[in-house]
């Protein structure tokens, strides 16, 4: 065979092998998933001490379960809000993570580790709290993210 032949097989080959690692670096690098929050909103009669009750007992029953799966990295965060005028959905509970399953799984874990260590002893919540409902948003653009270099007034 030619020199020059080898020289242009080798070439060839060198294409070959080169030409997948140029296609991948020219393709746009993939999106991160949003992070997703989940709120609960619970329609709560929280006169009479009940909504003290109600804070004692996600303060040391609840919150020190959902620190631990924080500390795992299960999800990023959870905590509540409560209100005292508005509409009736007067608690919130919200939990932070990198997805719906995340939030899911890391839920559904939590109350196993309630019930191991209280049994059915709920506390004040169910009653206090007969409605619920859940919802699941994505984040976007936040004050938090900083501002955008491309918006007026940005960097």
């Amino acid at each position: 065979m030619s020199r020059n032949r080898m020289a242009m097989l080798a070439l060839i080959a060198f294409a070959a092998l080169a030409f997948p690692v140029v296609a991948d670096a020219q393709e746009p690098a993939e999106e991160e998933d949003p992070t997703v929050v989940r709120l609960s909103f619970f329609m709560c009669d929280l006169g009479e001490g009940v909504g003290e009750q109600i804070n004692e007992n996600l303060e040391t029953r609840v919150i020190p379960i959902w620190n631990d799966l924080v500390q795992q990295g299960r999800v990023e965060d959870y905590g509540y809000l409560y209100h005292w005028w508005a509409d009736e959905w007067n608690v919130v509970i919200y939990t932070i993570a990198e997805s719906i399953p995340a939030i899911i799984e890391a839920e559904e874990e939590a109350g196993n580790r309630l019930e191991e260590q209280y049994g059915e002893d709920f506390g004040p919540f169910a009653g206090a709290c007969p409605h619920h409902r859940d919802g699941f948003y994505t984040l976007g653009p936040s004050t938090g993210m900083g501002p955008a270099e491309d918006a007026p007034g940005g960097n």
